[in-house]
């Protein structure tokens, strides 16, 4: 069976990678997420694809009860432009200073979530914060191979299902590669991604032209009340997790790809030698670890991984922590999310071309304090925007 009819497709894109003839691109689906297509004029039937699919041959090999650290990065600078406690930023900065090579996520000049390779701290900082989007990984498999046979270190970073679909690519462990995987609540279509760039952009004003999306802002400090920040050429303005159509489709595992209501992947043993996510819940467990700057928890789920943080207390806060105490406060360490049962509706409804805030009106409901809210006077809702913003 080819690998485009496989259901359960992440669109890792391993199987493009490794295609001697380039007869396999990746492309958006019925329902708005990168998937294989075939040339049936190009394909040799090598069968390479089928077999370096990690749906079928990758099982994680990694420690079954990974060891768990709070962690905050102590560079004030870098940790506000870090979704949590800017864990990735130490890595990676670590690694290109030291020469090697830093493959992760970023808005290519058409703000289309990518992975992209960084040698330079400049482009490194572009794949800081997070982007709520299933990342279009193009040839960076191929790309990090090479700088491996070359002797460079690498650290990769992606969604669980996108190492797995690396390391079955690479066929091998090399010494020279880290790689780093997130705590992954499921993926958003990049369809809906472009309906919601589309939404905003008729909201701007003449000549205005969206420049970064920020979908963790820490505008209002890190906390459970997210705020996305919209950077354009002229300014930048801030909206509320409960107002943003993307974050309460996201949220409501509304939009997510068919596979991550069954991810194959997102579960312990962990697929990476290092597993990032934020330390929610870290007042309950230790109030003096919560400085509301952002605090991250590390996952080391092999011994790479332990090499990678014997001298990290030199420079940052870390603090071992329970495993358990981490799995309560983020079930996605060990398990999927659980899908809406509307999802293809919406999803459909977004294929025909209808507005993204139409369907989110549509399909979900809001949250009580937002109808609370609502019926507030307007004196009171100017000064709880007040009081938000002066925070």
């Amino acid at each position: 069976m080819h690998v485009e009819n496989k259901q359960e497709c992440t669109g890792c894109g391993a199987c493009y990678n490794v295609c001697p003839k380039n007869a396999i691109t990746m492309e958006m689906n019925s329902k708005g997420f990168y998937s294989p297509v075939i040339d049936g004029e190009k394909c040799v039937d090598c069968g390479l694809c089928d077999k370096i699919c990690p749906l079928d041959k990758y099982k994680s090999q990694n420690i079954e009860q990974p060891r768990a650290f709070a962690f905050q990065n102590s560079d004030e600078e870098t940790l506000y432009k870090c979704a949590s406690g800017g864990a990735f930023a130490y890595f990676a900065k670590n690694v290109t200073d030291s020469g090697g090579i830093v493959y992760g996520v970023v808005y290519d000049e058409n703000l289309v979530v990518c992975h992209t390779r960084a040698d330079n701290l400049k482009d490194l900082e572009k794949m800081y914060s997070s982007k709520y989007v299933q990342s279009d990984t193009r040839g960076t498999l191929k790309s990090a191979k090479a700088d491996l046979q070359d002797g460079k270190t690498v650290l990769y970073s992606g969604t669980p299902c996108q190492i797995a679909g690396l390391k079955s690519y690479l066929g091998k462990d090399y010494n020279n590669l880290i790689t780093v995987d997130l705590v992954c609540h499921g993926v958003p279509s990049p369809l809906v991604f472009e309906r919601y760039k589309s939404e905003i952009t008729k909201k701007l004003r003449k000549n205005e032209q969206i420049l970064n999306i920020d979908f963790r802002s820490k505008i209002n400090g890190w906390s459970g009340l997210l705020y996305t920040t919209i950077f354009t050429n002229k300014r930048l303005f801030h909206i509320s997790m409960y107002k943003d159509n993307l974050m309460r489709a996201f949220l409501g595992n509304i939009i997510l790809n068919k596979s991550c209501s069954d991810c194959k992947f997102n579960k312990i043993p962990r697929v990476a030698d290092i597993t990032l996510a934020d330390f929610w819940g870290a007042d309950n467990y230790d109030v003096t670890l919560n400085n509301k700057k952002g605090l991250s928890v590390i996952l080391i789920n092999t011994e790479k991984g332990h090499e990678l943080i014997k001298n990290v207390e030199k420079t940052c806060l870390i603090k071992e922590v329970p495993l358990d105490v981490i799995i309560k406060y983020n079930k996605n360490i060990s398990g999927s999310s659980v899908p809406n049962v509307k999802r293809d509706e919406f999803l459909e409804d977004i294929k025909k071309g209808k507005s993204l805030k139409s369907c989110v009106q549509k399909y979900m409901d809001d949250p009580l304090y937002i109808k609370l809210y609502r019926i507030l006077p307007q004196f009171l809702k100017n000064f709880i925007k007040y009081k938000i913003l002066k925070r």
